[in-house]
């Protein structure tokens, strides 16, 4: 079961959905005040089985491994999660590739790990940056 206390995931301990999307909402703002980019990284994992608590777990663990302490985390659902860094597209390749290779060697098999990813635009609000983010399409990591 997917819970939170408006500030922790339940199981994970990364940021609950409505404390990230304060630090969005904070982030776009100093993104276009002090013009740097910023990029939202979206993942989610799926299977024909089950996916149990140990493999959320496990993927929380190595994403929180895989970025900086100033980058923000959260599990939007109970297979999806989002993570928002400051750079560009480039940077986020580099980070979800260090995050899918890890999946591959700490990962749970038959789990595949799908993701996207966009920067913000200028004059874009919150709600409509990850409305993009959700129509982004999805490429897979499968092992």
């Amino acid at each position: 079961m997917f819970s939170h206390d408006g500030l922790r995931d339940s199981l994970t301990h990364v940021a609950a959905p409505p404390y990230f999307y304060e630090s969005l909402k904070r982030e776009i703002s100093l993104s276009e005040r002090h013009k740097y980019l910023i990029t939202a990284i979206v993942f989610r994992l799926t299977s024909s089985l089950p996916i149990y608590d140990y493999s959320i777990v496990t993927f929380t663990e190595i994403v929180n491994r895989s970025i900086r302490l100033e980058d923000h985390f959260t599990r939007i659902a109970s297979d999806t999660f989002v993570v928002l860094i400051t750079g560009d597209l480039l940077l986020a390749q580099q980070v979800t590739s260090r995050i899918c290779a890890l999946w591959t060697l700490e990962g749970i098999p038959d789990i595949s790990l799908h993701f996207a990813w966009i920067s913000h635009q200028k004059g874009e609000n919150s709600l409509d940056f990850l409305n993009r983010l959700d129509r982004q399409e999805m490429k897979s990591e499968t092992f």
